[in-house]
Formats: C-alpha cells, structure tokens, sequence
C-alpha cells in the first residue's frame, strides 16, 4: 500500500449493501454525511437509513442501486 488513490485502490473496492456490518459501512456513511447525506446514524450497520442516503446516487449520476460499489464509493470518497 502506498497510501494513494489509483488503480489498485479502484480494482479493490468491494460492493456494500443492506445488512453489511463494519468499518466499510462505517466509512459508507461518513462520507455520505460529509457529503449531506444524512445515514441517520454512523454505527457501522447499513439499515434503512443508509439505503435512504444512497438514494441520492442520482446526483452523482450514478445509478440509482442502493448499493455502493464502485462508482458510489469513487464519487463519495475518490472524486
């Protein structure tokens, strides 16, 4: 690791959905908070309110899932 967004960084994110648990979910919800998106709680389980958050995928042209995968997490995080 060399603490920089690239390729390797890209290729290694996995998709997180309803039901996930963790520091993944965690930082799903952090940056859709920063963002003004509002998870309802930062407590690392992706419930109801963090899928409601990523309803809003469509601003970021992204389709609309309510899932984070690639896409979400480049425009949330890496954009």
């Amino acid at each position: 690791m060399d603490g920089k967004r690239g390729p390797k960084t890209r290729a290694a994110i996995v998709t997180v959905k309803k039901g996930a648990k963790g520091n993944l979910t965690w930082i799903l919800q952090a940056a859709l908070y920063t963002e003004g998106y509002s998870p309802e709680s930062l407590d690392s389980i992706f419930g109801k309110g963090t899928e409601t958050a990523l309803a809003n995928q469509k601003a970021g042209d992204i389709s609309v899932d309510r899932k984070a995968g690639k896409a979400t997490f480049t425009e949330l995080v890496a954009g």
